[in-house]
């Protein structure tokens, strides 16, 4: 193979490399900031999508089979299955509420059973988690924990997903550190 050749591959892989959808979490890549928001630490080894719909996407072992996302979104944003819109003045049962309407009301988490709610904080700020399970459409168990909080800005909400047969266990001490390590930049 010529030297050009070997050029124009390399470049080639080089720019389909820089364009992949995912990435894996390295202690380099480990802290994710948003602006003047918040920061997180990744778990390390998981992959995150690097566009999507959410301010954090990442996987363990392929979205079907687990995953961790992180969305801010401000109240005026009409939550899609109740339509209802979050204020900061909202009490953490009261979001635990929305949670689980929310869960109701979209057709494949309908049949969800609500394993356990209860109130904590996030980097001192009042917040609640709710955990779930359900059975998919092809009957496999799925277990869902959701921490949600309310402020100024809107509402924050880290999701964790996985069949609860092996993955849901296997992810959930990733989840629980991350959530932990969830730090706001300004304060209320």
């Amino acid at each position: 193979m010529s030297v050009r050749r070997r050029l124009v591959v390399a470049g080639l892989v080089a720019s389909l490399t820089a364009c992949a959808p995912w990435t894996r979490v390295d202690p380099a890549t480990r802290l994710e900031t948003r602006a003047d928001d918040y920061s997180v630490e990744l778990p390390l080894g998981w992959v995150r999508q690097t566009a999507g719909a959410n301010d954090i996407f990442i996987t363990r072992d392929g979205p079907a089979l687990n995953y961790i996302a992180v969305a801010r979104q401000p109240h005026t944003r009409k939550l899609p299955y109740t339509r209802r819109e979050t204020r900061a003045d909202l009490l953490p049962h009261e979001l635990a509420e929305l949670v689980v309407a929310e869960w109701k009301g979209a057709e494949a988490t309908a049949n969800m059973e609500i394993v356990a709610t209860r109130p904590l904080l996030l980097d001192g700020r009042p917040a609640v988690r709710v955990q779930g399970r359900y059975k998919n459409a092809r009957g496999l168990p799925i277990e869902r924990v959701v921490v949600a909080l309310v402020d100024a800005r809107g509402r924050l909400t880290l999701f964790y997903e996985a069949p609860a047969i092996v993955y849901f266990q296997r992810g959930l001490p990733d989840f629980e550190a991350m959530v932990a390590s969830l730090r706001f930049r300004a304060k209320p």
